[in-house]
């Protein structure tokens, strides 16, 4: 049976600390990624919050058992700027105030509870055949790392922004490509919560690939999104 989530901007300071106990919990005592002594209190949280949109999967109970935050350019730097200092970005091209960073997606265990699903609540995709991927997009068309995409994707749409970065591992860049979310690499793989690439996509070109790939995909994205700020094709 398909569990039933709901997805949408974080909007109370209680879901608030819940994401950075949900980001403690993944990033320290799962991932080994952060030392538990360096976080006492049991959650995770930095100066660019403050910076960021907050969005949240929400099972039938309201538990928050999935969180990522967007950056927006309010802050001084985004992390992929501190991180990797050769990007290739075109910032005549590419403008600061219509970008924003992708950051913190985390998901609970709670719901990876099958042996050969991944970090992203999804089974690993690299080693599949084309016939499979085609198969297992059509068994499990709304994972919640798409979920939590969707909130991200309409929320973009609504304050003008165009582009977004995002440190990514590999396995999470495979199943946005196999799904038409194409993320262009921008520079050479760092260690940044374990190893990670620099990315960019552009918004506009996203739309376009996914309504020519898996037009029901690009349906479940608009969906409940205002009209006027559907893309017309």
């Amino acid at each position: 049976m398909e569990e039933k989530f709901v997805f949408r901007k974080i909007d109370s300071p209680e879901s608030l600390q819940e994401s950075y106990r949900l980001r403690f919990q993944v990033y320290c005592k799962e991932c080994n990624f952060i030392r538990e002594e360096d976080y006492p209190q049991g959650y995770e949280t930095d100066e660019l919050d403050a910076h960021s949109l907050h969005f949240g999967g929400f099972d039938t109970e309201g538990r928050l058992i999935g969180a990522v935050r967007l950056i927006t350019s309010s802050c001084d730097k985004f992390p992929i700027e501190e991180h990797c200092p050769k990007l290739d970005v075109d910032w005549g091209v590419v403008r600061r105030q219509e970008c924003a960073e992708i950051s913190r997606l985390t998901i609970s265990k709670v719901y990876r509870r099958r042996s050969n699903d991944g970090l992203y609540y999804e089974p690993q995709v690299a080693d599949m055949t084309v016939e499979e991927k085609g198969q297992h997009f059509m068994r499990r068309v709304r994972p919640m790392a798409f979920g939590l995409y969707r909130a991200i994707y309409q929320e973009c749409k609504r304050v003008g922004i165009n582009h977004w970065f995002a440190l990514m591992e590999r396995s999470l860049w495979t199943l946005l490509k196999i799904h038409g979310f194409v993320f262009k690499p921008i520079g050479p793989e760092v260690n940044f919560y374990g190893t990670v690439a620099p990315y960019l996509a552009d918004i506009p070109e996203l739309e376009k690939s996914v309504y020519m790939k898996f037009p029901q995909f690009f349906a479940y994205f608009i969906e409940s999104l205002e009209p006027e700020l559907q893309p017309k094709f």
